[in-house]
């Protein structure tokens, strides 16, 4: 699953250095209605007898639920109840990269979009607990498996297309009868104040938005809430680490007057700092990156004295087996530059040319590349 999230240059550094990043209280996101707008929806949807009749039919499940039980799991009073209850936080990702509103409103000017690739079942997050330590050898630790979830856009009001609606509809049906959401949350009564975090208005469906959500009362130790001042506001968040770093293989500039400027910066760090990227030491990890980046041109590459001479390092798993991470990153970038010196000096085609002109495998195992947006702030 690639995912893409767009932020600023500083805040990337913090999230390659530390393995990082912020999950802000759902109650203050951009969106003033983001959680109760889901639980609205919810609400109407279970309240709409024909169609849950018509989803229990389709479902086979005519045995097992009956549209009055979840009636009662979506009364007026719980959802009062629920407005009131919103402890929940956030991390957003973008579907798509290289999307202009993002740039806007997230990454600004010359900002950036990280492109990770989240391959596993589920992924170990935590943070810090509230719970002082006893001793340095027992750090307490607040901790989830999660795996990023889509955004569900839907607001009956606002969607035109029944069809549209009854899908999204039944799709939401499915999960808050799901195993996973009955795991994920304290009891089936539950269920939809967790489901509806996923729930966002239809007129925002153009973000292809997909969500890590953290609950605090799903965690072992109590975490660690912090606050940050956004506008005079104190926002509330988790700093959530992911095991081993976040899943990063590449990173976009943003379009901006200073692009280029940005650009070399990144790479600079990305040459001469270690960065966390989900490759946790692993020599495969990292070929695998490299595979990932020449795969595309592999035939027109053939032939290429410093490509063919890569390739068989990859073939020799012996040898590699017995070189460190560290070692691997030097033979394999010495390698890599060749190829460059190769593809830019024209024997290759002008696309492959172009290609890593605006594509660059950095020493890190993360590729660095630039928005083909026009200057546009």
């Amino acid at each position: 699953m690639e995912l893409y999230y767009y932020t600023t240059t500083d805040t990337l550094r913090y999230i390659l250095g530390n393995g990082d990043i912020f999950a802000t209280n759902i109650r203050y996101m951009n969106d003033s209605e983001e959680y109760v707008n889901g639980l609205k929806e919810l609400y109407l949807l279970a309240n709409k007898d024909t169609l849950v009749e018509k989803w229990i039919k389709d479902r086979n499940m005519e045995g097992s639920i009956r549209k009055e039980e979840i009636k009662t799991l979506f009364t007026n009073e719980k959802l009062e109840e629920c407005k009131r209850q919103q402890e929940y936080y956030s991390i957003s990702f973008c579907q798509k990269n290289d999307l202009l509103s993002q740039w806007a409103i997230y990454a600004r000017e010359s900002g950036v979009s990280i492109k990770m690739n989240f391959e596993k079942e589920s992924y170990c997050f935590w943070t810090e607990s509230m719970e002082k330590e006893k001793s340095k050898a027992e750090k307490k630790r607040a901790e989830w498996e999660l795996i990023p979830k889509e955004v569900c856009y839907l607001t009956y009001d606002s969607m035109e297309n029944e069809d549209e609606y009854e899908k999204k509809a039944f799709a939401i049906l499915d999960q808050l009868y799901s195993e996973d959401a009955v795991d994920k949350t304290e009891g089936k009564s539950e269920i939809w104040k967790y489901i509806s975090t996923f729930v966002k208005r239809y007129d925002f469906y153009q973000e292809s938005e997909s969500r890590l959500i953290f609950q605090p009362g799903q965690s072992i130790f109590p975490p660690k809430v912090q606050y940050r001042c956004d506008n005079k506001v104190l926002k509330p968040y988790l700093d959530i680490h992911c095991e081993g770093g976040w899943p990063i293989w590449e990173i976009m500039i943003g379009p901006g007057f200073n692009q280029e400027v940005v650009y070399n910066s990144v790479k600079h760090f990305l040459e001469h700092t270690d960065v966390m990227a989900g490759m946790e030491e692993d020599a495969w990890e990292y070929i695998k990156r490299v595979e990932s980046y020449l795969k595309p041109y592999e035939n027109e590459l053939t032939g290429c004295k410093a490509y063919d001479e890569l390739r068989k390092y990859i073939g020799d798993k012996e040898l590699i087996s017995k070189m460190s991470f560290d070692y691997v990153k030097i033979v394999f970038n010495e390698q890599m530059q060749q190829i460059y010196q190769s593809i830019m000096s024209g024997q290759y085609t002008e696309e492959l040319n172009e290609y890593v002109k605006r594509h660059y495998f950095t020493k890190s195992g993360i590729i660095l590349s630039k928005s083909s947006i026009p200057y546009i702030f």
